[in-house]
């Protein structure tokens, strides 16, 4: 399935990124050789490189396993970092346009190809993968790829929840643009592209069958229209933290009382409490080698693989990304302020979205991501042209 290419070909993103480390680690060097001083910017990346060298070094260890389960934390961040690296000088709502249109296109190439499977296939073994995973004595299951008589749509080379997270991400984006255009009465050419982007992948998601996708889609579009009714940062950050709350618990609950028989949902619950139970006396986890798929340890949920793999600097890391949600709400309203609808829906979506990621942390474990990638690239572009674009 891999057309026989070099293992170093499906590594193309951690080589790009480690040129990119080296090369910054020696500007770095070459700026505090002449003028005595390193630029804040660069401080800072140099601050996450040293952070992600401890953090591997205290939970990892010399492995394939080890440093595969590590790269699905750190690379997000570290490529994010690369491509704003790369496109510094473009004005910030250049780049953002084409984060979106880049989104949009992918959702109507896979979407379209969503669709076709939803109307042609009728049995798992139509699917193009199903013959040569099942040679390669992969055991496979039917309600994976199908539900209730009909296809489970996904991507070229994703599943099923990979598919319909992107498709969702896609949604919320659009929705967003579109509400604020219409507050700005921005109607034009964009706005229509927002509409049909949002209605396509609201249709989508409908027929992806992924309740997590279905109840995200409603959920963040409620929380969109309410948010235009506030102003106030800090009344817009509380409204975010409620939001992950209620929506964290409220499916916790409906879980742990019973109310499906999905198998998979109710081991969520059993997941977690393993785990929280298991800190005490593994401050520091299991290391990243324990934790994956194929190895001895695979949960469905972004926190507990990060907290059963690195302890208490797992749950310390996590802390941090709820608080840092502050911030990103300071930021964001002062893009809602300006006079362009763009960048105003853009922070509306950052507003929404970024409660609903670590909400669906709980649930979804999202390793390797593309929708990890895009997020975490948003929330650094932005992040980064708010401190110094200025400067």
């Amino acid at each position: 399935m891999t057309l026989h290419a070099p293992s170093a070909v499906g590594a193309w993103r951690e080589g790009a990124v480690l040129y990119y480390v080296l090369l910054t680690v020696l500007i770095a060097f070459f700026q505090a050789g002449t003028r005595h001083s390193i630029p804040k910017q660069y401080q800072e990346q140099l601050f996450v490189f040293v952070f992600f060298i401890f953090f591997y070094s205290m939970c990892g260890e010399l492995s394939d396993a080890s440093f595969r389960m590590f790269r699905s934390f750190a690379m997000p961040v570290l490529f994010a970092l690369m491509l704003n690296a790369v496109c510094r000088k473009l004005n910030l709502e250049t780049k953002l346009r084409l984060v979106f249109f880049t989104l949009a296109t992918m959702t109507f190439v896979s979407g379209g190809y969503g669709v076709y499977q939803y109307l042609s296939i009728s049995d798992a073994e139509q699917f193009w993968y199903w013959p040569l995973l099942s040679e390669k004595g992969f055991e496979l299951e039917v309600y994976n790829s199908m539900r209730d008589g009909n296809a489970r749509m996904s991507g070229f080379f994703t599943g099923t929840l990979e598919f319909n997270a992107f498709v969702l991400n896609t949604a919320l984006f659009a929705c967003c643009l579109f509400v604020q255009a219409i507050r700005k009465k921005a109607y034009n050419l964009s706005f229509l592209i927002y509409l049909v982007v949002a209605l396509f992948s609201t249709a989508l998601i409908i027929y992806g069958s992924v309740r997590t996708a279905a109840i995200g889609m409603v959920s963040a579009v409620f929380f969109l229209a309410v948010l235009q009714c506030f102003k106030r940062r800090g009344l817009i950050s509380f409204l975010g933290y409620c939001y992950l709350l209620f929506f964290t618990c409220s499916i916790f609950i409906y879980l742990a009382l019973g109310y499906t028989e999905d198998l998979s949902a109710l081991d969520r619950v059993r997941q977690w409490s393993e785990v929280l139970g298991s800190l005490g006396s593994m401050p520091l986890g299991l290391g990243f080698g324990a934790i994956g798929p194929g190895q001895a340890y695979w949960f469905d949920s972004f926190w507990l693989n990060l907290l059963s793999s690195s302890g208490y600097i797992g749950l310390a890391i996590m802390i941090g990304l709820v608080f840092f949600y502050s911030k990103i709400v300071a930021v964001a309203q002062q893009l809602r302020l300006g006079n362009s609808p763009f960048m105003a829906g853009v922070a509306d979506y950052l507003i929404i979205s970024y409660p609903f990621f670590l909400s669906s942390f709980f649930f979804q474990s999202y390793t390797n991501s593309v929708v990890l990638y895009l997020f975490a690239l948003v929330i650094v572009v932005v992040m980064y042209d708010s401190k110094y674009r200025k400067n």
